[in-house]
């Protein structure tokens, strides 16, 4: 699948043509970049370059990106397809109707990349309307790119352009095995969340979303919640909505808004079956190691070989939960991968992923490792 995986430091602008140069060569299919939101990123700058190329190039900037198991807040890593790639590009999701180009999706295609643009409507809609059409042994990976420094710089880019609010959907027609987890433990009963909008939770069992959240984490964590410290309180103690398949898929509250509401990065289904769940350090650490063992275990199998290179895409609310852990995190990935497997990706701000075998999801704060060739 990968051809090669190189790494750019994006501080001067004359380092991108060489860079690109070499991702292009030996007949790449197409290029992925993914930029630390620290780069000083010109798009404007860059896309001269980027149509000369006569390839593929599309990307997204996020809040930091990892290469060869380290992270970075600055830097480009770039990744060239050696299989057939087709993307499609939705410039507004929020007028987003379920349409796609006829071959967009080919007999061949075995796995689909989405990244989508942070804060973008309609994101459920896309992932439910791509697994409607394309599950049939497709593997589906991505996030969502946007930047906590400038939330007003567009996190998407292709060759024509460079947008906020979309998507870029890629078909790659070679097989990458997905492992996902997130380690939270469940400490309170179950719960209805009786009115949504999109990602603003306004009640829950019919009372005011916060007062109840608020009742719970006060409880465990013995401290006074309020709209102040909510934020370095709340990383500890996302919603859990549980699923069918008694599959917990996290959202993670970032503030208290209007009339006790709470506002997700993420939309939430209304009458949504919730729980509140706690984050331990060492539980998310091992999470993250099951999951690799998942991917690795499903490469094999399918495969009848070792992957050689492992994508990693991991919710920035993980990072910022664990801290100086965060290591401790990426090691735990390296070793259960193996030594001869390459890791790279990024920090995300959602996380999206389907096995072949489950439906998909879009999560919060949660590790999803996808390995490959």
């Amino acid at each position: 699948m990968f051809q090669k995986i190189k790494f750019y430091d994006g501080q001067e602008p004359e380092g991108w043509q060489p860079f690109l140069k070499e991702l292009s060569k030996d007949n790449a299919k197409g290029i992925l970049l993914f930029v630390g939101e620290e780069t000083p990123f010109n798009y404007k700058q860059l896309q001269p370059l980027l149509k000369k190329l006569d390839i593929k190039v599309w990307g997204g900037v996020f809040p930091e990106v990892i290469y060869n198991g380290s992270l970075y807040k600055k830097g480009v890593v770039g990744c060239a397809f050696q299989s057939p790639v087709s993307i499609e590009v939705i410039k507004d999701l929020s007028k987003f109707k379920g349409n796609f180009s006829e071959n967009f999706v080919s007999k061949k295609t075995r796995t689909l990349l989405i990244f989508t643009s942070a804060y973008a409507d309609n994101i459920p809609l896309l992932i439910e309307t791509l697994y409607e059409k394309h599950f049939k042994e497709t593997v589906f990976i991505g996030g969502s790119a946007g930047s906590i420094i400038n939330i007003d710089q567009p996190p998407l880019f292709t060759c024509d352009d460079f947008f906020a609010g979309g998507a870029i959907v890629v078909a790659i027609e070679d097989f990458m095995s997905v492992g996902v987890n997130h380690g939270l433990q469940p400490i309170s009963e179950l719960a209805i969340a009786s009115s949504v909008d999109k990602n603003i939770l306004k009640s829950i069992n019919w009372e005011p979303a916060f007062e109840y959240y608020k009742r719970i984490v006060e409880q465990d964590a013995g401290i006074k919640l309020t709209a102040a410290n909510f934020l370095d309180v709340a990383k500890s103690y996302p919603f859990g909505m549980l699923k069918y398949d008694t599959e917990i898929v996290l959202r993670v509250p970032i503030s208290v808004i209007e009339e006790n509401s709470l506002l997700f990065v993420s939309e939430m289904p209304e009458n949504s079956v919730l729980l509140v769940t706690k984050a331990y350090p060492d539980k998310l650490i091992a999470a993250a190691g099951t999951a690799t063992e998942q991917a690795k275990i499903a490469f094999e199998s399918k495969k009848k070989k070792s992957p050689g290179k492992a994508l990693i895409i991991d919710c920035l609310a993980r990072a910022l939960f664990l801290e100086d852990r965060f290591d401790d995190e990426l090691k735990i990935i390296a070793n259960k991968a193996g030594s001869d497997v390459f890791l790279f990706g990024l920090l995300s701000l959602g996380e999206i992923a389907s096995t072949g075998d489950k439906y998909i999801e879009l999560y919060n704060k949660t590790i999803v490792v996808g390995m490959g060739e």
